[in-house]
């Protein structure tokens, strides 16, 4: 995989069988059907961000100024991509260009992508970084979006290039070439279509009449007919006037890319798919200068989409909306927080701490591992890592449904 091993990690560690093995719960389902349902009709309300049909057809201009105003200019330094500053004056002007005088009732359009594309902070592709040329870190870049994912803009950039949109559980830029825009009732039946294949591979492989498209992991689409080699999906496009359209697509399913609906819920099928991703460069807010990636919490995101649980973007709120197992208090020492996640943490579970989310793989010998998304990649390591030590950091241990 290219990436050494860290302290006390075997190389039989980087196998998901190692854990497996030692995990009598990997077969246990994390909730019922019923339960899962009603965790991810939760979610919108626990995190504060509308489903995107749940938008009606009208809102206020009042309401679009407060979306866009959840980017307001950072207080700390900005630079552009030659390493100048970008000052809170200069963004704020960028923003205020970008927006068309409003009317007091804006139209909702709603739509879907038609290919992968980057959600940015601000209406333009230029990297905006915390420090000087770290262009591996580009703070502009909120997250990326999937083919055949619902949009809803609110407003389009004065000069045509970008729509500010709610997207699942996030707002943000879009080019607004990746969308094409249609009726609610279209973008409602290709989201909810029955049946349908989600992607297992780290990037799935779907042939068109005009190349293809490479969904990631935990994309779902829906499915149009099947033969011995191949799958049909419906796949969105645009026509000649950008308006939302579809075409078939074909899967060959020999390449393993694919699965007839949700996989089941249980922690063997979770670490299965999170070991798929391992060795895998990071990437902050899912791309870095266009180049495919995730991050910490898109890895887990996509993984447990792959068996149906929709978890937000960021790793706060991915720790608000799951079911506590622990919740480490500052005053606890390195041994009882061992000691506590030993004792109650199952494979799969997902740990915080401020900035980072991890999956919790077992303990060899009483000494916590974790699989996770570093700077290095994704890698399997022990919780003693760096100082403070990730143990110590630790908030919550926490489970979906």
């Amino acid at each position: 995989m290219g990436l050494p091993l860290p302290p006390h990690v075997s190389p039989p560690m980087w196998q998901a069988e190692f854990w497996l093995e030692r995990a009598p719960e990997a077969d246990t389902p994390i909730c019922s059907e019923e339960q899962l349902a009603a965790f991810n009709a939760s979610v919108p309300e626990r995190i504060g961000v509308p489903s995107v049909l749940a938008l009606p057809d009208e809102v206020s201009a009042a309401q679009v100024r407060a979306w866009l105003a959840q980017y307001a200019p950072a207080e700390s330094p900005r630079y552009d991509y030659d390493g100048q500053p970008v000052s809170a004056e200069a963004f704020r002007a960028l923003v205020e260009r970008a927006v068309p005088p409003l009317p007091a009732r804006v139209r909702v359009r709603f739509g879907l992508t038609v290919r992968r594309a980057a959600l940015r902070g601000w209406p333009s592709g230029a990297v905006l970084t915390s420090e000087p040329f770290d262009y591996a870190l580009d703070r502009a870049q909120e997250s990326t979006v999937d083919v055949g994912q619902p949009v809803a803009a609110v407003l389009t950039s004065s000069d045509g290039r970008w729509i500010f949109a709610l997207t699942p559980y996030y707002w943000g830029w879009l080019r607004a070439e990746a969308v094409a825009f249609g009726a609610r009732e279209q973008v409602a039946a290709y989201s909810e279509a029955e049946p349908f294949l989600v992607t297992v591979a780290p990037r799935g492989l779907v042939g068109t009449a005009w190349g293809g498209v490479t969904p990631q992991m935990g994309t779902r689409l829906p499915l149009l007919g099947e033969e011995a080699d191949v799958w049909r999906v419906r796949v969105p496009t645009r026509d000649e006037a950008g308006a939302l359209a579809f075409a078939e697509g074909y899967v060959p399913r020999a390449a393993g890319h694919f699965v007839r609906g949700y996989l089941p819920p249980t922690p063997r099928n979770v670490l299965a798919q999170a070991f798929k991703l391992l060795g895998e460069p990071y990437a902050w807010g899912g791309g870095k200068l266009g180049i495919f990636g995730r991050d910490c919490s898109r890895l887990v995101q996509d993984v447990y989409a792959t068996v149906g649980v929709h978890l937000p973007r960021n790793v706060s709120l991915q720790g608000n909306v799951c079911r506590p197992l622990i919740v480490f208090e500052a005053t606890m020492s390195a041994e009882e927080r061992r000691a506590a996640l030993v004792a109650r943490g199952t494979i799969g579970t997902l740990l915080e701490l401020p900035g980072h989310v991890m999956l919790y793989l077992g303990h060899v010998e009483g000494r916590p591992y974790v699989l996770h998304d570093t700077f290095r990649g994704v890698i399997v390591s022990t919780l003693e890592e760096r100082e403070p030590t990730l143990l110590e950091r630790l908030r919550r241990a926490v489970l979906p449904c």
